[in-house]
């Protein structure tokens, strides 16, 4: 469990919009430094009009093991996953920090947000063109890939945000922690700007 809390605290990403390549995306390598830098600006537009966001989750490890909840968005900064039950964890972004919580032993760990890969998405100032490292952008089946890095610690692993091709939203990420471990988010049923309460974006209090 405690393993589990810790890879859940790197989890979460973006929503997006894509620009044209002649109705395709190719790896980086095979467009312009120019071209990237569009995309990403665009990128960074879509996640600042979120301010809310509320739906489902299921998150796949890369051991198979799936696990849903609730997920709850507020930027900037705050941001919680409540997972199903029988599970204990909790992950909770107060604005500052992230914290993960295993609710039945009164456990917690915590990390600054700008130490993982979600102050990409809950920063109210993403820096994409600029803070991110782009390895690969690339088009498989009905979805976009964009694998990104930490340009200035690439050891906090990378993130790979996967984007519907038709309405550029945002369907599901994975993270690749340092030690080479996958893991999948993919998002259902979400709605944007709802009303959340603040309380949704406090710490447990134990």
């Amino acid at each position: 469990m405690t393993r589990f809390l810790a890879r859940a605290a790197i989890l979460f990403s973006v929503a997006v919009s894509c620009f044209g390549l002649s109705g395709a995306v190719h790896a980086q390598s095979q467009t312009t430094q120019e071209q990237v830098t569009a995309f990403l600006n665009q990128v960074e537009t879509q996640i600042e009009k979120i301010t809310t966001a509320k739906g489902r989750f299921m998150q796949i490890s890369d051991s198979g093991q799936i696990v849903r909840g609730d997920i709850s968005i507020a930027r900037p900064r705050r941001m919680r996953f409540d997972y199903d039950e029988p599970s204990p964890a909790l992950l909770v972004a107060d604005g500052r920090f992230i914290g993960t919580y295993n609710t039945k032993d009164e456990t917690s760990a915590h990390r600054q947000i700008n130490q993982t890969p979600l102050k990409f998405l809950l920063n109210e100032d993403p820096d994409l063109a600029n803070g991110v490292k782009v390895l690969k952008i690339e088009r498989v089946a009905e979805s976009v890939l964009v694998t990104i890095q930490d340009r200035r610690s690439p050891n906090q692993g990378q993130l790979i945000l996967v984007l519907d091709t038709r309405t550029l939203e945002l369907r599901a990420w994975q993270v690749i922690d340092d030690k080479g471990e996958r893991t999948t988010v993919r998002l259902e049923s979400m709605a944007y700007g709802v009303p959340l309460a603040n309380s949704l974006f406090e710490r447990p209090k134990f």
